[in-house]
């Protein structure tokens, strides 16, 4: 049985924030192959950034390089934009050299985000305004939000916000061979964010999933209870150390701290209810549930029968037969037949301009 002493989840305010003065100086390191990303827009950033603390990659050799960079001139907030993978390149890159010792965590400059990209959780998550905006705003002076954001963390340190096997994963495969076919052709503008991600479910992952069986996952809890959720946030069940949570088949089986997937779909509504947990969620539904209930699967809302709603601090998740597509905050990952996720030991600092 769980140990009577464990907290059960507790609402928290998702908002919480602290409000520091106006950077004196910031960066803005933009991953020049994000969707959206053009000379117009170039063009306008200039008019709110000057060139010396303008950053643009168009790959990870070259952003790692830029990081080093901006942290040797000892910038006050380091801002991104480019989606949720460019956001986390960075914080991770300044999450490696504070474990490291060399950087001290309560000297790292906070992370902003800026919404630019596709998908972009995390610019919904903390309410981003359009880029050209929050530039403008930080220009004229505007204080900063800063929010303490918890993280997913695998065995190997890495953060992330969300990660998944299963169809989320075979989705963001698929939306990349679309990409990858209209590169340079009259049809590359409509291959990319939701017009491409649609374009990739209809003529791929749809086609090639109704023939396939669900595989079978063994979940177990590795630490403290774990609670399963309603959507309407009642207890439904509990979870000791070392018990198995779920063994069955899975459509899906995602992990998140924050509660948007991208394009503002709100898959994890239970992500933010309790800072020393993340919501993981499995759904061994159908095709025909998700397109007769878009509207509710847009909100999280998914038959009970058809979905296990988790909150824990640490799972192992193994496949019963081939390897899974995986993907960490919305990037394609590879394949996995065996994933730990738990709850990063701190939270990430990342801040907005505060504009109201």
């Amino acid at each position: 049985m769980p140990s009577q002493t464990e907290s059960p989840p507790r609402a928290r305010d998702a908002g919480r924030y602290t409000l520091q003065e106006t950077p004196r100086r910031y960066a803005v390191m933009l991953n020049a192959r994000a969707r959206g990303w053009n000379g117009e827009v170039h063009q306008a950033i200039q008019r709110f950034v000057s060139n010396k603390d303008l950053f643009l990659t168009d790959d990870f050799h070259q952003a790692r390089r830029t990081v080093d960079k901006l942290l040797r001139a000892d910038y006050d907030a380091i801002f991104a934009g480019g989606g949720d993978g460019t956001i986390m390149y960075l914080v991770n890159q300044l999450e490696r050299r504070i474990r490291s010792g060399e950087l001290a965590r309560e000297d790292a400059p906070p992370i902003g985000v800026l919404k630019l990209g596709t998908g972009n959780a995390l610019a919904t998550y903390l309410d981003s305004q359009d880029i050209l905006e929050d530039l403008r705003a930080l220009s004229e002076g505007a204080e900063l939000m800063v929010h303490e954001i918890n993280m997913l963390e695998d065995p190997d340190g890495e953060l992330f916000p969300f990660a998944g096997v299963g169809w989320d994963a075979e989705i963001l495969s698929d939306y990349d061979n679309v990409k990858d076919l209209a590169r340079d052709t009259a049809a590359e503008p409509y291959a990319t964010g939701l017009t491409g991600y649609g374009a990739a479910i209809a003529t791929r992952t749809i086609p090639r999933v109704l023939s396939q069986r669900a595989p079978t996952l063994t979940i177990t809890n590795l630490e403290g209870v774990a609670y399963r959720m309603s959507f309407d946030g009642e207890i439904l069940a509990e979870y000791a150390e070392g018990e198995v949570i779920y063994n069955g088949p899975a459509r899906i089986c995602s992990a998140a701290t924050v509660p948007f997937w991208g394009f503002q779909v709100r898959m994890f509504p239970h992500a933010d209810s309790d800072p020393t947990r993340f919501q993981m969620r499995c759904y061994h539904g159908g095709i025909p549930e998700i397109l007769l209930n878009l509207r509710d699967m847009w909100r999280g809302r998914v038959r009970e029968e058809n979905v296990h709603d988790v909150l824990a601090r640490n799972v192992r998740v193994e496949v019963d037969g081939e390897a899974l597509p995986y993907q960490v905050s919305g990037d394609s990952a590879g394949v996995e037949r065996m994933i730990e996720w738990r709850i990063a030991r701190s939270p990430v600092r990342l801040a907005t301009p505060h504009t109201a």
